[in-house]
């Protein structure tokens, strides 16, 4: 096995795992011999699956615990969808390789380790398969799309035809059906409160992407075909799809279960995708489906911006280093493909952030007298990490190193004694930009 580097993805969020078990109800066996019977799956593949899911009920009996955990956890994935009745036929390729790589890794392996050349992400690849898989703990490994499209794109960048080509056929052959038969890169693990399957906008529309440069590169007009199958999701309202009605357009939704969740970040490459598709085949489905995009991510841009840093979210927390450098580098990529001013201002403003120093300031409340509590108060305009030193002469009566959000925080105090208190602040934002500022307070006898 061997572990590869690709394009980050996408934030990681806490993790809830079904427990492995078989409770009375529809059969792993039973939903493929279903699928058989009805000739949706053929004999062959029909045996193969249910000796995927027998390899694995068999191994996991003999691993140690910690392994153990990840092979039952993957092998729940793959029951959770039966017992919902969502293991249809379309499915199973992608739930089977799945299982089948965590028995091939869980049975060989411990844990894959995280390192710089897979952007500090457990990623792993098997021989023969470019398929990207990622390990979530208490799940085992999941196909994870981003990276797989990521590793693609980094493909068409190096021409290397070859790999590329099988690359992108195994996504086809991985593939799943949606709703009414939407094209669909699933993913399948539970991850945020949302259970398998889910899709993402950016996976997809990452997936069009690929497809649609792979298609050029490859001479193939057949990927064009399955970049627009790929548009049905960005049609489609969730759960099913990702598409959710704003700002008199729409915004494609990083996650199909959490449609009041707004991030900038996946919704602009999703837009870039769609908009290499449109530009490339003049498709007026694909058109309509950047336009109404367009429209949206231009309202929504001001509510991302702070005025010294951008949201991973809209009304969440402030962004990363690594998710702020990434909206950055889209906002750029659609200033280059549309020279739209609204993103190519954006672009523009979030670089100036990555090399302005945090604004500081700090002031007082309360009595400044002994045996009060006097507040200190430290406005910061960016996500920094800050050490604040207060001194009496030379010795410190409070110091405190962490790192804070934007806005005003306070630090309490009550001074045992009389004189001049000095307060020093230095601030250093995420980006390594510093700045310092001090304040002195005269602390008066208890009256």
């Amino acid at each position: 096995m061997r572990v590869r580097a690709y394009v980050p993805l996408i934030l990681l969020v806490s993790l809830v795992c079904a427990p492995s078990a078989h409770a009375a109800g529809p059969t792993v066996s039973a939903t493929v011999d279903a699928a058989v019977a009805a000739g949706t799956v053929t004999p062959d593949q029909g045996v193969a699956y249910k000796a995927t899911y027998t390899q694995a009920r068999s191994a996991v009996r003999h691993l140690p615990a910690s392994r153990r955990r990840e092979l039952r956890g993957a092998m729940s994935v793959v029951e959770g969808l039966v017992k919902r009745d969502a293991l249809p036929a379309a499915r199973m390729p992608a739930a089977f390789t799945q299982l089948e790589r965590n028995v091939e890794w869980w049975t060989a392996h411990g844990p894959p380790a995280a390192s710089a050349a897979t952007g500090g992400l457990p990623r792993v690849t098997f021989p023969g398969d470019p398929i990207v898989l990622q390990w979530y703990p208490g799940q085992g490994l999941a196909i994870q799309w981003l990276a797989t499209f990521g590793k693609a794109n980094a493909l068409w960048q190096a021409q290397r035809t070859d790999e590329l080509r099988l690359l992108l056929d195994r996504a086809i052959a991985l593939a799943g059906r949606r709703g009414t038969g939407l094209l669909s890169w699933e993913y399948l693990l539970a991850f945020g409160g949302g259970r398998a399957p889910w899709v993402s906008s950016i996976a997809q529309g990452t997936g069009i992407q690929a497809f649609t440069r792979g298609a050029q590169l490859l001479g193939n007009p057949a990927y064009l075909d399955v970049a627009r199958q790929a548009l049905g999701l960005f049609e489609t309202p969730p759960p099913t799809g990702i598409a959710v009605d704003a700002d008199g357009g729409r915004h494609y939704l990083l996650y199909s279960f959490a449609p009041r969740m707004r991030v900038l970040n996946a919704f602009l490459q999703s837009l870039v995708g769609v908009l290499d598709l449109a530009q490339a085949t003049a498709d007026p489905r694909a058109q309509a489906v950047y336009n109404l995009g367009d429209i949206a991510a231009q309202r929504e841009l001001p509510r991302f911006d702070t005025g010294a840093w951008s949201l991973y979210a809209q009304d969440g927390a402030e962004s990363t280093l690594n998710y702020h450098e990434l909206v950055t580098g889209f906002l750029g990529s659609l200033c280059t493909r549309t020279a739209n001013p609204a993103y190519c201002t954006a672009q523009t403003r979030f670089t100036t952030y990555l090399h302005q120093p945090p604004s500081v300031a700090i002031s007082f409340g309360g009595l400044r007298r002994v045996r009060h509590t006097i507040t200190v108060r430290v406005a910061l305009s960016k996500v920094s990490t800050v050490a604040l030193r207060i001194r009496r002469g030379s010795r410190v009566i409070l110091a405190r190193d962490l790192t804070l959000r934007r806005g005003t925080h306070e630090f309490r105090l009550k001074p045992s004694r009389r004189g001049t208190l000095t307060v020093a602040v230095e601030a250093r934002d995420l980006a390594g930009n510093a700045a310092s500022v001090g304040r002195s307070v005269r602390v008066s006898a208890k009256s």
